[in-house]
């Protein structure tokens, strides 16, 4: 399926719209278990900011990059949430040449298409990545590792065979590993420089649960973490914002004792799930647990876990309700939910 010009865009759905379903349900915002973003329930924890550092400008002394570097491996460019990349790239590729052809999985998040539609470039869906036949100059393909909503996990050795056959067309893999932070070995990072064709995305939203303070890097290619640069002005990324995320880069016990604990949490909701619905229809990563449904069971277990004032992420057009980690108490929540409401059918 191939779409292009800038037809009437209308605004991208996201979880955390917990607003809505607090106008449609009539339930109080403390009730609700909202487990529709894929953001951890166990967040890096925010000590007292000093007053001093809500009172200056940002630093630009590189320290967050460094930080960066050292937890990534690679240079990477701080950004005010990989968001804002996600929004600039279509823009600086129409600025280098024009509309170009760009590669979208079939099942992704729905901004890529949203921003590179928006800019005029013309989209093409994969639902497995294009052959070297397929491929044309100067061809840009997105890959989300692990996809999301549909939980599916690429291997290194074929995003670098991808890489690979972009070169020598000229062409760009931008790779966004958004929800890559729990399995770091699956990640393409190790394999990449500065002169690579790999565009690679990565956010303090999700393994870090730092959503709010809007800090991503952008890794990979030097030339366009130069070009992004120049658009980011001098204060972008709060001096809060930089302050908490050094640390929580820095904070390698914690990240360690991450890696263990959300998988572990990932196959509870996996398994709970699992006694409700098909497990063959059932697709996790360590930060949220995807169940393929029908039309008609999407909307009915939506609603029927929304009047228990427990959120979910509906996407109606995939056949897909994606789950987020929750802590303990809210697994047993939602396991009461659930029960009550197969008890219910």
């Amino acid at each position: 399926m191939t779409t292009s010009g800038t037809p009437s865009l209308s605004p991208v759905q996201h979880g955390g719209n917990l607003h809505n379903a607090i106008a449609r349900y009539g339930i109080p915002r403390a009730d609700w278990l909202d487990i529709s973003t894929g953001i951890s329930p166990f967040p890096w924890p925010v000590p007292i900011v000093p007053s001093d550092v809500w009172q200056r400008l940002p630093e630009q002394d590189g320290a967050l990059e460094q930080a960066a570097r050292q937890y990534y491996g690679t240079d990477a460019l701080a950004v005010p949430g990989s968001q804002w990349a996600i929004q600039q790239l279509p823009a600086l590729f129409s600025r280098r040449r024009g509309a170009t052809r760009v590669w979208l999985p079939q099942e992704c998040y729905e901004e890529y298409r949203y921003w590179w539609q928006f800019h005029g470039h013309v989209l093409q869906h994969y639902a497995a990545l294009p052959t070297q036949e397929q491929l044309q100059e100067r061809d840009i393909v997105i890959v989300l590792n692990p996809n999301n909503p549909s939980a599916h996990y690429h291997a290194v050795t074929e995003l670098q065979a991808l890489a690979q056959r972009l070169q020598p067309l000229d062409g760009f893999l931008i790779l966004d590993e958004a929800f890559m932070d729990a399995t770091p070995t699956q990640s393409l990072l190790p394999h990449i420089n500065a002169d690579t064709n790999v565009i690679l995305l990565r956010s303090l939203g999700k393994f870090f649960g730092l959503a709010g303070i809007r800090t991503g890097f952008v890794c990979g290619n030097r030339k366009v973490q130069e070009e992004l640069r120049r658009v980011l002005g001098p204060w972008a990324i709060s001096h809060p914002a930089q302050w908490i995320a050094i640390q929580a880069l820095q904070d390698e016990s914690w990240q360690h004792a991450m890696r263990q604990l959300l998988p572990a949490q990932s196959q509870r909701l996996a398994n709970l799930l699992a006694r409700h619905f098909p497990a063959d229809c059932i697709s996790a990563t360590p930060l949220f647990v995807t169940v393929s449904l029908t039309p008609e069971s999407l909307t009915h277990w939506q609603d029927q876990l929304a009047r228990h004032g427990i959120w979910t992420r509906c996407f109606m057009q995939w056949g897909k309700l994606r789950f987020g980690l929750a802590d303990d108490a809210g697994l047993a929540r939602l396991e009461q939910a659930l029960e009550r409401c197969a008890a219910d059918e």
